[in-house]
């Protein structure tokens, strides 16, 4: 069934196009009738701009000019899905599109109309800016269940003489749904990327869900000179959830078995070292009445036999506030006891400046505060077309790369990041 449809096609494509140049004469075609067989966009009130270059029956294959716009398209057939890292049957259509502003890469089912993903690059100098939207999906091992929206900023390097690209900061925001009815959120940012072509000194990689209205708030990495060695943490605002499925890479559940206490109601997990080599753990816990707070340090000497001394071993309760799921008032009751039991003052920030941004999302989440978009938070693109994008980045192009190297110098510089950021305010 499945190469009866492809042979189908390949015979509707050599018919449409003979008709369309006059060499049938058993019925009319338009050039638009032949591109829509490869999802290439036609302005039909134009059409005279477009000309086919080449076209390829055996594995259905098309380019076209847009001579007023000088925009070359190239669309092909294929079962190399390499947007998704997938290769398989010939399923998919991939078009490409290069116009002086951008080049956009989209790759469809063989037959729909709607993109799967779809990738626009901005390019200046050595390097790109990336928008990226992929749809619910099932392609290759992993299935995506929403829309996601990725930014990246990438640099374009020579490594053994071959032309590769760094990603630099990547920043994500995806709308889950089930059974197509909305289902939380997740978004994420990190430096760099799997691709080792330059020195990284620094890292972070921060994520945080919409759960069964909780939120969620991790750190997979974050390891900055002069503020620590390496952090992981993951605050749960409700523990009813399967928490270990939401757990960083270099944490697991099963070190925290209060997670397994049904009195428990939310949990913030931290462990990290700070560069004078001190081991620290943070473990908050709310119950019904009363808030756990246990906080430990250590630093380990090494003569021979690696040797443990503990410099703090604080474990307190604290009064609770309201009533259910801990909330921002909570987490400022935990930081104000901390700041009298812990003399570390790198600790103290690091804890507080984690904290608060868990505090801050519970607050967004429960409409307490407004969320402060800059203009390259994914969530303004999530909804946009990339023609829009296209003309709003084309329009702001110095200021949106401008933005993109300050964020990804902050994410990776722990004094700016301590600083109050401003957004910039682009042209419509």
């Amino acid at each position: 069934m499945y190469q009866d449809r492809i042979e189908y096609l390949k015979r509707a494509i050599k018919s449409t196009y003979k008709r369309y140049t006059g060499e049938r004469t058993d019925g009319k075609a338009t050039l638009s009738d032949v591109a829509k067989f490869f999802s290439i966009p036609i302005d039909e009130e134009r059409m005279d701009d477009y000309v086919i270059t080449n076209i390829n029956y055996f594995t259905p294959s098309i380019e076209i000019t847009d001579r007023k716009t000088d925009t070359s398209y190239t669309a092909t057939y294929t079962g190399d899905a390499d947007l998704l890292n997938f290769s398989g049957e010939m399923n998919f259509k991939k078009v490409v599109s290069i116009s002086p502003l951008r080049k956009e890469e989209a790759l469809y089912y063989i037959s729909d109309e709607i993109p799967i993903i779809t990738k626009m690059t901005f390019t200046e100098g050595e390097y790109d800016l990336v928008f990226e939207r992929e749809m619910a999906n099932s392609v290759g091992i992993f299935s995506t269940d929403g829309v996601k929206m990725s930014i990246r900023y990438v640099q374009n390097l020579v490594c053994d003489g071959r032309n590769v690209k760094q990603p630099l900061f990547n920043r994500i925001y995806k709308n889950g749904y089930k059974n197509k009815v909305y289902d939380g959120s997740f978004e994420q940012t990190y430096t760099y990327g799997p691709q080792y072509y330059i020195r990284r000194d620094n890292t972070q990689d921060k994520y945080a869900y919409i759960r069964n209205n909780t939120v969620i708030y991790g750190i997979n990495e974050l390891n900055k000179k002069g503020y620590c060695d390496y952090l992981y943490g993951v605050c749960f605002e409700s523990t009813d959830i399967p928490t270990s499925n939401y757990f960083p890479l270099n944490m697991h559940a099963r070190s925290y078995p209060m997670l397994n206490d049904a009195n428990i109601k939310s949990a913030l997990m931290f462990r990290f070292r700070t560069e004078d080599g001190v081991h620290h753990s943070l473990q908050v816990y709310k119950g019904k009445n009363l808030i756990n707070v246990m906080y430990h340090s250590k630093k380990y000497h090494y003569e021979g036999t690696y040797d443990e001394e503990i410099l703090a071993n604080e474990e307190y309760v604290l009064p609770t506030l309201f009533d259910g799921t801990i909330s921002s008032e909570e987490i400022q009751s935990v930081l104000s006891s901390m700041q009298v039991k812990i003399d570390n003052n790198i600790a103290l920030t690091i804890i507080s400046n984690e904290l608060n941004t868990f505090g801050t999302k519970i607050d967004i989440r429960k409409g307490i505060v407004q969320e402060e978009l800059d203009p390259l938070s994914p969530k303004l693109f999530i909804d946009k077309s990339f023609d829009e994008i296209s003309a709003l980045v084309s329009a702001n192009k110095d200021d949106y790369f401008k933005l993109i190297k300050e964020q990804f110098e902050t994410a990776i510089d722990a004094n700016k990041a301590l600083e109050k950021g401003h957004s910039k305010v682009l042209k419509p």
